[in-house]
C-alpha cells in the first residue's frame, strides 16, 4: 500500500505544482507548462519504482538520483530557453533542450516526491 501512496502523492503534487503555475514561473513556456507535468510525473513514479524494484537499493539512492537529475534538466532547460529566444525562435534544438528539459525536470522531481514518501511512509503491515 505504501507503493500506491506514494505513486499518488508523487502524482498530485507535482501536477498540482504545475497547475498552480510553478513551472511557468520558473520558466517553462506558458502554453506547455502544465503538459510537461503531465508527462513526466508519470514517467518519474514509473522510474522510480521501476528502480527501486530492480535494484533493490534504498528509496535514499533513489531521492538522489531523482534529484540529480531534476537539477541537470532544470540547467539543460534555462540553456535551451536562453538560447531559443536568443535565436528569435529560430534554433530549433535549443527549443527542444527548452521543452524536454522541462519534462525531465518534473520527471526528476516526481522521483524524488515518490522516493521521499517511500522513505517516510510506515511500511505495510500484514493482515496476517
Amino acid at each position: 500500500m505504501p507503493q500506491a501512496a506514494a505513486a499518488v502523492l508523487a502524482l498530485a503534487v507535482t501536477v498540482a505544482a504545475a497547475w498552480l503555475g510553478l513551472t511557468g514561473a520558473l520558466g517553462a513556456h506558458p502554453f506547455w507548462d502544465v503538459q510537461v507535468a503531465l508527462i513526466g510525473a508519470p514517467l518519474g513514479v514509473v522510474a522510480a519504482a521501476l528502480g527501486l524494484r530492480v535494484t533493490r537499493r534504498p528509496p535514499g539512492v533513489a531521492l538522489v538520483l531523482g534529484g540529480a537529475l531534476a537539477v541537470a534538466a532544470v540547467l539543460a532547460a534555462w540553456w535551451g530557453k536562453t538560447a531559443f529566444v536568443a535565436s528569435y525562435a529560430e534554433d530549433r534544438l535549443a527549443g527542444l533542450f527548452w521543452y524536454y528539459g522541462w519534462i525531465a525536470a518534473c520527471t526528476g522531481v516526481a522521483a524524488v516526491i515518490y522516493s521521499a514518501a517511500r522513505l517516510f511512509l510506515p511500511p505495510a503491515r500484514a493482515t496476517r
